[in-house]
């Protein structure tokens, strides 16, 4: 599915140009939750039932955290104890941009299979 941004810009000459901007959305890309019925993935990284120790939220979740969260809270991230995180593309991107050292640490825990920490391109999925 192609969606388009279409806008009017003055140039420094004075004159009227317009501006087309093309964005791409795709169908296929999977969510990576076991529980899932209508995405068609061979291999999830989400579990099913976590093991979560927590008395507050006694039920299988999933954490979604915010780009102000990882750059502020990436001790709390990097404890053993949180699990079946989904980290949004956007907010990958903008702790790269923001903090690298952060970025690092984050990227480290993302490869950390026995983590279930997720990345879902969020940019270019059709049902945003």
């Amino acid at each position: 599915m192609l969606k388009s941004k279409t806008f009017v810009k003055k140039t420094r000459s004075g004159g009227v140009m317009k501006v087309v901007r093309e964005h791409y959305l795709r169908d296929d890309i999977w969510c990576g939750c076991e529980t899932c019925t209508e995405c068609k993935q061979d291999s999830t990284v989400l579990q099913r039932d976590a093991c979560i120790e927590s008395s507050l939220c006694s039920y299988p979740h999933y954490l979604v955290p915010d780009t102000n969260v990882v750059l502020h809270q990436i001790d709390v991230l990097e404890d053993p104890v949180i699990r079946n995180v989904i980290i949004l593309q956007t907010v990958l991107q903008e702790v790269r941009h923001r903090s690298a050292p952060v970025y690092k640490r984050l990227k480290d825990i993302i490869h950390e299979q026995g983590r279930h920490f997720y990345t879902f391109t969020n940019e270019h999925h059709r049902y945003q």
